[in-house]
């Protein structure tokens, strides 16, 4: 049996964070992670053995494989892999409701490992109550059954335990706050609050398709190197209802390198990122979501491409 743990949380909740430590173990255990994608997944292409099409062999005895291809497609290719894995985390969409994908865990040949809800101790309860996040976000802690606090190294003691006791007592909310190490220790849930399902349910091929309220989002691509800080104030010149902005540019700074941009909506942030299966020179790609259904590219997504001498796919 393969024990299958969903990671989950808000936008900018830390969850690749937690990927990549969950990569990075050196344990022996033979794990695979499946994630969006490779991009922002900081794997130093030294570490990689082996990559076939979208599933890369790390030098740890770890897999991670990516769902360019749908959850069906990445859950088949990790249960080829030999010598197999005995665990497998999947990460959700951050606007997807990771209740639901940890569903697959009830297929023949899976145990389940439950929901992990990432959330973020310094936003948190800004978040619950944010005009078009709110409900997303209360949807994906609701349907927990793990909730890890994460950047908990920005405040103190005190402000993590009065954080985590606030998450508890909320209406609906009633999964466990655990440790870091717990969960990267592969430990099971110490309770289950939620019945599993029925293995023979119908599941979804894609770990996005169930959200709480309507995203929509856009991908710039640029072949032009980029300052991290002037586009750090673009993108939070955007409207209100752009919700999160993720991607990877050359470095206009530092020839030959390239830098990861992440905003949450009101902080922006950049840093250095391991190329992995591209080059320095390569084009970026910044993907922004925004909140509602949208039949044309919004023009403050047309006004940013073009600052960026790039242009918008879908």
């Amino acid at each position: 049996m393969i024990e299958l743990t969903v990671i989950g949380g808000y936008l900018g909740s830390g969850k690749t964070t937690l990927l990549n430590e969950i990569l990075d173990r050196q344990d022996g255990e033979r794990i695979a992670v499946i994630v969006n994608d490779f991009g922002t997944v900081n794997i130093d292409a030294e570490i990689i053995g082996s990559r076939d099409g979208r599933t890369m062999e790390i030098a740890n005895g770890c897999i991670c494989c990516d769902l360019s291809d749908g959850m069906a497609a990445a859950v088949a290719a990790v249960r080829r892999a030999e010598p197999p894995v005995s665990r497998i985390y999947v990460e959700v969409s951050g606007v997807g409701q990771p209740d639901i994908v940890a569903r697959w865990g009830d297929h023949p040949g899976f145990s389940r490992g439950g929901a992990v809800v990432c959330a973020d101790v310094t936003t948190i309860r800004r978040d619950v109550n944010r005009k078009w996040v709110g409900e997303t976000v209360l949807s994906q802690l609701r349907g927990a059954d793990r909730l890890l606090l994460t950047k908990t190294d920005l405040v103190d003691d005190q402000t993590v335990h009065t954080v985590a006791d606030w998450l508890i007592s909320r209406p609906g909310i009633n999964a466990e706050v655990v440790d870091r190490s717990e969960i990267l220790s592969g430990e099971p849930p110490r309770r289950w609050d939620v019945p599993a399902e029925d293995p023979t349910r119908p599941q979804q091929d894609s770990v996005s398709d169930h959200v709480s309220q309507v995203h929509s989002s856009w991908t710039i691509t640029t072949s032009s190197a980029i300052d991290p800080d002037g586009l750090c104030a673009l993108v939070q010149r955007l409207p209100e209802t752009f919700v999160r902005a993720k991607g990877t540019f050359p470095d206009r700074r530092h020839p030959g390198r390239r830098f990861l941009i992440q905003y949450d909506g009101s902080r922006c942030a950049t840093g250095q990122v391991a190329s992995v299966g591209t080059t320095s020179t390569d084009p970026g790609h910044l993907v922004l979501i925004a909140v509602g259904s949208h039949t044309e590219t919004p023009a403050p997504v047309n006004e940013l491409a073009r600052a960026l001498h790039g242009h918008v796919g879908g």
